[in-house]
């Protein structure tokens, strides 16, 4: 961990992102004392993250159960769908511990398409027509999700949820290379054209 009396923001940054790797860690304990307005404001950062990994857990799940995808794109998707499911996990812990209440996932196709709309994603999970459908819609909600990280790590103040949101945004980011290759036939200049990331705010 980094030491000093005077932690920067970019060197918590920094650690957090030299963490990606590391397993996602456990939920900060919950504090006995009433809610600040700084910890109120962690926890509808850390609300809106998991509610577009909720969004993002969906349209996996859709894809992932219909019959648009091949055999091989099915297994190369379904650890990304698992990725996506401990980071709900991860993210609901925290919340949890902040004193926060979880969104609800869509509940229907319909109300995932409107979630998507008002992200401002091209593709909807009712309208695919075939497996290039599929993973550009996916491709799109990834870079969407690692966005919504970009911008978080911003404004996160807690150093464990900074390095939280870190990992994620990392694992995210390599979702869309996955993806990419799928969408570009292992293309990888296509796949990864660009050597950082900042998703789509």
């Amino acid at each position: 961990m980094l030491s000093g009396q005077a932690t920067t923001r970019r060197e918590l940054l920094a650690y957090g992102v030299g963490a990606a790797g590391a397993a996602l860690l456990a939920p900060t304990s919950v504090r006995a004392s009433p809610a600040t307005p700084a910890e109120e404001s962690e926890a509808l950062r850390i609300r809106r993250l998991l509610s577009v990994e909720l969004l993002m857990l969906y349209s996996y799940q859709q894809v992932l159960t219909s019959s648009l995808l091949s055999a091989p794109a099915r297994r190369a998707l379904a650890p990304l769908r698992a990725n996506e499911e401990v980071h709900v996990r991860a993210l609901h812990a925290h919340l949890a511990a902040l004193g926060g209440v979880a969104p609800e996932p869509p509940s229907s196709v319909p109300e995932a398409d409107k979630d998507l709309a008002h992200r401002d994603v091209a593709g909807r999970l009712g309208q695919l027509k075939g497996a290039k459908d599929a993973l550009r819609l996916l491709l799109a909600v990834e870079r969407v999700t690692v966005g919504a990280y970009y911008v978080a790590l911003i404004r996160l103040e807690d150093p464990t949820l900074i390095t939280l949101a870190a990992e994620i945004m990392a694992n995210d980011a390599q979702h869309e290379a996955l993806i990419g290759e799928l969408l570009y036939d292992g293309k990888a200049a296509q796949a990864v054209p660009y050597g950082l990331v900042q998703g789509v705010q």
